[in-house]
């Protein structure tokens, strides 16, 4: 069934490339975060999803080691997702939940933390950061 969580292993070392379900409503902006998180051998946008309902099947057909997700979807919500996420997987295979969003204000964020997310990105000033957390954050809800 693919590639499992297996992205913790050493500095850089034997690292199996990270999974990640692009969870965004912009057609545009999708095509963009794929060109920027597609690194062959590092990581990889393996799914993506523009609505609450198609984020939770592709949830349901694969693995993934990495969610980048909108809070603002063309059906349904990311927060919503991502309290599913918490509950599908395994304890000791929790994905990275990296959050990308224009509504950065600070109840959104603490929302955002307490469902589950790993992280907490503004599209608008932090883009730039989104590679760095993808390839080498690890998720705050996984024990290792």
């Amino acid at each position: 069934m693919g590639a499992e969580a297996q992205s913790h292993g050493g500095n850089g070392s034997s690292r199996v490339e990270r999974r990640i379900l692009l969870i965004e409503d912009s057609a545009v902006l999708s095509r963009r975060l794929v060109d920027l998180l597609s690194e062959p051998g590092r990581v990889s946008v393996t799914a993506q999803a523009a609505t609450q309902s198609e984020a939770l099947l592709r949830l349901q057909e694969a693995t993934y080691d990495v969610l980048v997700v909108d809070i603002e979807l063309a059906e349904g919500n990311g927060v919503a997702v991502i309290r599913q996420v918490r509950q599908l997987y395994p304890p000791d295979a929790q994905p990275l939940v990296v959050v990308l969003t224009n509504y950065a204000s600070d109840f959104v964020r603490d929302h955002c933390f307490a469902a589950g997310a790993d992280y907490f990105l503004d599209k608008m000033r932090d883009i730039a950061l989104l590679k760095a957390v993808v390839v080498d954050g690890q998720s705050k809800w996984s024990p290792n």
